[in-house]
């Protein structure tokens, strides 16, 4: 529904200008067509430009919330070389502890106080490891 009204009123605003430039004539038409394009050229402008930024303010969150793993959980983002995890295992105690309904959740964040920004595991429990590799510039190798 909310297509139609976008669709409906970017053809009224289209058909009036068209209007209004007939009206003008040919002449002042082209000077009018001319003020209108810098101004679309500069929002377009602005537009790309605000897309740019905000692209990059919210790339790479990543997050495991309300879950119960088995296992571990490996994150890793913006690792520009080889990176390597070997298999993580838990202690039979903490796996037990997993397993059972009333086990407490276990939280880790990354430093940028989860605001979706970064890594987090909230409100999860694990019966491995959490491993978070964030923006390493070098070699990453976790093994057991």
């Amino acid at each position: 529904m909310r297509r139609w009204v976008v669709a409906f009123a970017g053809g009224v605003l289209v058909a009036g200008l068209g209007a209004f430039l007939v009206v003008e004539g040919l002449d002042k038409a082209d000077k009018w067509a001319s003020v209108f394009g810098l101004f679309v050229g500069l929002a377009g402008l602005g537009l790309a430009v605000a897309g740019t930024v905000g692209g990059r303010r919210h790339a790479g969150g990543q997050s495991v919330t309300d879950s119960t793993i088995g296992g571990g959980v490996a994150q890793v983002r913006g690792v520009r070389s080889n990176v390597r995890i070997g298999p993580g295992t838990a202690p039979p105690a903490a796996a037990a502890a997993a397993a059972s309904p009333s086990a407490p959740s276990a939280s880790a964040s990354s430093p940028s106080g989860g605001d979706g920004d970064g890594q987090s595991v909230t409100r999860s429990s694990t019966a491995g490891p959490v491993r978070q590799v964030d923006d390493v510039g070098g070699d990453v190798e976790l093994d057991r």
